[in-house]
């Protein structure tokens, strides 16, 4: 009895190592605002070309500057949970915007299911995110993602002629990739099969030349990731070799690589950025 409930433990344990660690599972409720943290920020909402409105944060950062990174999340919890991550970014003279999907936070309702990875809508709010940015507040920035907002930064942002960098943490390469990876774990996960614009996945997107604006591209990877691995990262970095650079996080799992080491791990973004 002992080892069928040791063996039924350590099955779920390999689900929740592989598709459930990337499920999106997201929450209506801020647990807290930046005023905790005396956070200064402006929140707004844009409306996307769908008619969804995403609430967005806006953080000045602790210098004048006109330096900006829009960030975005992997999809798990909302904005709310990752005001460490911008106090980062405002602490080194970057203002940053924040904002979160359809479906998370205050933002528009939209039926989530918590076995799907990614909704294509989330392009359309990426999409407006960095027409936001543009129109309201410089005409060239950075994007920062991680997870599903990794992909999302790479997919769309590579062509935009507003993004100078992008940085991204554990992204996708393709639906067609996913639903590969998730046919061969137990984890019941979902991609959408229709809808998704293949030419916004970061391995096709990587197939043309970038704007002239984009001037560099980070991509990050766990050590520890069960899922992706620095050669997955590779196969879009080889596309874009004399731009994009691919750096491996010591400690990290894939759904956490900035908490093992926030030092180490920022270190990096700040060289990266210069």
């Amino acid at each position: 009895m002992k080892s069928a409930k040791f063996l039924f433990v350590l099955s779920l344990l390999s689900v929740f190592s592989t598709g459930f660690l990337f499920a999106l599972n997201p929450s209506r409720v801020y647990k807290q605002l930046p005023d905790k943290f005396n956070m200064i920020y402006e929140e707004t909402k844009v409306t996307t070309s769908d008619g969804a409105l995403l609430t967005v944060w806006d953080f000045p950062a602790n210098v004048k500057t006109t330096k900006l990174v829009l960030i975005s999340h992997n999809g798990e919890g909302n904005m709310a949970d990752y005001l460490r991550m911008v106090d980062q970014f405002t602490s080194i003279g970057y203002n940053v915007v924040t904002f979160d999907y359809r479906g998370f936070g205050t933002s528009s309702e939209f039926a989530i299911d918590n076995n799907m990875y990614i909704y294509p809508h989330f392009q359309d709010d990426m999409k407006a995110m960095i027409d936001f940015c543009r129109v309201n507040k410089v005409a060239k920035f950075y994007m920062y993602g991680w997870g599903i907002g990794a992909g999302l930064s790479l997919g769309i942002g590579y062509n935009r002629p507003e993004v100078q960098k992008i940085i991204a943490d554990s992204p996708f390469l393709s639906m067609e990739d996913l639903e590969n990876r998730f046919s061969k774990s137990d984890a019941p996960m979902e991609v959408p099969f229709a809808g998704y614009d293949k030419k916004f996945e970061p391995i096709n997107t990587f197939n043309e030349a970038p704007t002239p604006s984009l001037i560099g591209v980070l991509i990050l990877i766990g050590e520890n990731d069960k899922f992706f691995s620095a050669k997955d990262m590779d196969l879009i970095a080889k596309k874009q070799k004399k731009f994009t650079t691919v750096k491996v996080l010591p400690g990290g799992d894939g759904k956490d690589n900035f908490t093992p080491d926030k030092a180490a791990y920022f270190k990096i973004i700040r060289e990266f950025l210069g």
